[in-house]
């Protein structure tokens, strides 16, 4: 394969959800390959046609005095429209015209982790996720900190002056900042939690600091002593070298390699503390370096189900007559957006793959490009009622999609630049995947592409 082609579309693969020859064609005329990514100019909020909030989240006040009924329905609304702005967050990943943003924000759900239920709410993070995860760390971190999804999950409109909750506290040293156990103590904690009390988000997911419950005495935190709240709190994290070596390791790991190079790792490091944690210009560094392009970092990576799904969304044009059909795809293959496991979010890398979901991920090109049939459930604990669960087994939903096969083969057409199989498969295809396409030679585009799609290797980017 040409050394140029083999580099846009492993940094296509990392930064994005791949891409097609024609546009890698166009790309490389530029001789740039990496300022695109950058380029944030059609980078807009998340448009959503949703009724006024108060029609969708009532105060609670309003809800107590609702029948039984119309707070089920209040309910339901709320969770449909919640997915329809999960939906619309999938649709923007394929065709958005800022790849890297909506990676990153994909980056920055499974680090800030959050389980939402209502619409306004995953707006409101989403967006922040998006249009800040290339911006600099403290303005992210800041926003989302105020964000109501992270108030709510983590308790900070429970933290009060009198009875400080350490939970936002001590995620926020852990697991968003700092990495367990280093740099701070659990008095620190105590001390940070002070300095949050009082943060809360009102009805309308104003972010405000109630005065009433904000403890206004002295702190004591990372050896400094001060009447400090929870904005300077992380201007003394950001202060920490520590803290650009975590960020930059979980970087590290999501897009180059998820075993790391402790050398590459303090570069990284290094970069992002001298550019004041400016994520965009890490981001540039990362992939304008010689070694993110090494044999030994392409193809190594598993995709995670969001990814390879929305890498197949955008190589074909997906578009299935019933949207609700991604839904069911991420609980099948166990990561639904807004719906971590926990506040650590999604482990990744080899626990996307076990027995049940590996025979899953292996059919799913085949499913989606040939019309098939979607299992409604797979997991022995998808339902708490063994029977229930055995009947939902024997459900599919069909996955009906028009593909203009003839514009994709244009867009993937290839001529010796690069073969089908190197357009599609990142790294070395195995000896079980040469044999089988030689012993299994087709000529119909169509079924060439599902059957190298069908292959392992395309678990992998």
């Amino acid at each position: 394969m040409n050394k140029s082609y083999k580099k846009l579309l492993h940094l296509y693969s990392r930064a994005g959800f791949g891409i097609n020859r024609k546009r890698a064609d166009e790309l490389l005329q530029t001789k740039d390959i990496v300022s695109p990514l950058l380029d944030l100019s059609e980078l807009k909020p998340l448009e959503i046609d949703i009724p006024p909030i108060e029609e969708v989240m009532p105060a609670y006040s309003t809800m107590k005095m609702m029948s039984k009924e119309d707070r089920q329905e209040s309910r339901k609304m709320s969770r449909e429209y919640t997915q329809e702005v999960l939906l619309d967050w999938i649709d923007q990943m394929q065709s958005g015209g800022c790849d890297l943003a909506e990676k990153m924000a994909l980056f920055w759900h499974g680090h800030f982790a959050c389980r939402i239920q209502d619409p306004y709410i995953a707006l409101q993070y989403t967006d922040a996720l998006r249009l800040k995860g290339l911006g600099d760390f403290k303005s992210l971190l800041l926003e989302v900190s105020k964000s109501r999804a992270m108030i709510d999950y983590l308790h900070l409109k429970q933290n009060k002056k009198k009875s400080p909750n350490e939970d936002f506290a001590r995620e926020l040293c852990e697991l968003f900042t700092l990495g367990r156990d280093n740099g701070y103590t659990e008095e620190d904690v105590k001390e940070i939690a002070r300095c949050f009390t009082g943060w809360f988000s009102n009805q309308k997911l104003e972010f405000v600091v109630l005065a009433k419950r904000h403890d206004k005495g002295e702190k004591t935190v990372f050896g400094k002593t001060g009447n400090f709240n929870g904005e300077e709190v992380i201007d003394f994290i950001l202060e920490k070298k520590e803290c650009a070596y975590f960020i930059s390791s979980k970087i590290y790991r999501y897009f180059v390699n998820p075993v790391p190079d402790e050398k590459r790792v303090r570069e990284v490091a290094e970069k992002m503390y001298s550019y004041d944690y400016d994520i965009g210009k890490t981001m540039a560094y990362i992939f304008n370096s010689s070694w993110f392009y090494q044999d030994k970092n392409i193809g190594v990576k598993i995709k995670s189900p969001i990814e390879l799904m929305v890498t197949l969304k955008k190589q074909f044009d997906l578009t299935p007559k019933n949207q609700k059909s991604w839904m069911i795809i991420q609980r099948n293959l166990d990561q639904v957006l807004y719906n971590p496991p926990n506040v650590a979010g999604w482990p990744g890398d080899k626990s996307w793959i076990d027995a049940s979901r590996l025979a899953q991920r292996l059919r799913l090109p085949s499913v989606l490009l040939n019309n098939g049939q979607i299992p409604l459930a797979y997991k022995e604990d998808y339902d708490k009622d063994p029977m229930e669960n055995k009947r939902r087994n024997k459900q599919y939903r069909k996955f009906q999609c028009d593909i203009d096969w003839g514009n994709i083969e244009k867009l993937h057409y290839t001529d010796k630049k690069c073969s089908l199989v190197e357009l599609m498969i990142r790294g070395k295809l195995s000896e079980e995947g040469q044999k089988y396409l030689s012993e299994n030679q087709l000529t119909d585009f169509k079924d060439q592409m599902i059957q190298i799609l069908s292959l392992p290797e395309y678990q992998l980017c």
